[in-house]
């Protein structure tokens, strides 16, 4: 048999921003479909609404409860470690310690304002998920039976 030797095949030079492009593409596509590795678990929230606006309200009189939902959209259990409120509302929840995949609790939000003019306020989770936020708007207006001043 004949000793035969493949010479090397020499790539042509690519351009550094050509690299770079390259670079980011491997980085993008190996970030956004990484595989979550055997037995790795999976949590995800959503919340919704984003946004809650409660309109006009008599100032120190309590709105109307409005919902917000908080939904464990992952496979495994999610620890649901603080449910916080700020501003002129209250809240109460029927939300577990530990909300079950695939499940759902229910956050009744209302608004108190404590005076006249826009409010604003956030409910803010906490969960093994990340915070999630809701912005929270009402305004207040002259109280009822109030005379103007």
């Amino acid at each position: 048999m004949e000793n035969t030797t493949v010479p090397p095949t020499r790539r042509p030079d690519m351009r550094p921003a050509t690299r770079l492009a390259m670079l980011a593409t491997l980085i993008l596509v190996n970030t956004v479909f990484a595989l979550p590795a055997v037995g790795q678990s999976i949590s995800v929230a959503a919340v919704g609404p984003a946004h809650v606006d409660f309109g006009n309200q008599a100032s120190r009189t309590m709105s109307e409860p409005r919902a917000v939902i908080l939904t464990n959209a992952g496979s495994d259990p999610l620890p649901v470690s603080q449910i916080l409120l700020d501003g002129d509302f209250a809240a109460t929840h029927e939300c577990p310690n530990v909300l079950a995949a695939g499940e759902e609790c229910r956050i009744l939000v209302s608004f108190k304002p404590v005076e006249e003019g826009v409010r604003m306020g956030q409910l803010t989770i906490a969960d093994d998920a990340g915070t999630q936020r809701v912005v929270l708007r009402g305004t207040g207006t002259r109280e009822l039976g109030a005379s103007p001043k």
